[in-house]
């Protein structure tokens, strides 16, 4: 079973965010809130990723998910979404060049977002950076006030960052990349792997770095 961190143990900042972090070719899951959940990223919903029994762990119940948010819309991300939706209909946020992908397969719950769009938790709001280069409509998510990013497969820890497929995409990452720097980021939320909690600004610069060259 995939592992739950509560992730206020690591942050006082993320108090009411639980991580369930992917097993293998798995996006991690984060889930904000309880009453009103939000949701971002789905993971892949395999056998070694049920969905149900992890947020049944949590106490997050089919009629409490309000939204999910999908940073892009590559398998390992999206898949577990058509789990959720068996059990529960919320609002679900893709950008406008991936939704077209999956939009065929979601009712009409499907939200299209775009660059500096704000998506409501019970938290706080967070802002949508689009973020191209790893799919077309990628995305990350921001939180100012408390410098949180939610990166999806844009950028990881340690100057990594998402695969790409050819110049133009390199070009996009790099210039995705470098709208990230010019943030202030205490707090990195990856889509794989575990997060940042101190000085992530200086991950997202040594990515841009890295990309540059």
């Amino acid at each position: 079973m995939p592992r739950i961190v509560d992730l206020q143990s690591r942050s006082e900042t993320l108090k009411g965010v639980k991580l369930i972090m992917g097993e293998g070719l798995c996006s991690n899951i984060y889930v904000i809130g309880r009453e009103k959940a939000v949701i971002v990223d789905t993971g892949v919903g395999n056998y070694a990723n049920p969905i149900w029994p992890q947020l049944d762990i949590i106490g997050v119940k089919p009629e409490n998910i309000s939204g999910v948010v999908v940073t892009h819309a590559h398998h390992d991300h999206v898949s577990g979404l058509f789990i959720i939706l068996e059990k529960s209909s919320p609002k679900v946020y893709l950008h406008r060049l991936d939704a077209r992908y999956v939009a065929t397969s979601i009712n009409s719950t499907l939200i299209n977002i775009d660059d500096g769009d704000v998506i409501e938790t019970e938290l706080w709001p967070l802002k949508v950076i689009w973020t191209p280069g790893h799919t077309r409509g990628g995305i990350c998510l921001y939180e100012k006030n408390h410098r949180i990013l939610f990166s999806g497969d844009t950028v990881f820890p340690d100057g990594y960052y998402g695969r790409y497929d050819g110049e133009s995409a390199r070009r996009e990452i790099v210039n995705s990349l470098s709208k990230l720097a010019m943030l202030d980021v205490d707090i990195l939320l990856p889509g794989h792997g575990m997060p940042v909690f101190k000085n992530a600004s200086s991950h997202i610069r040594l990515a841009y770095e890295n990309a540059s060259e």
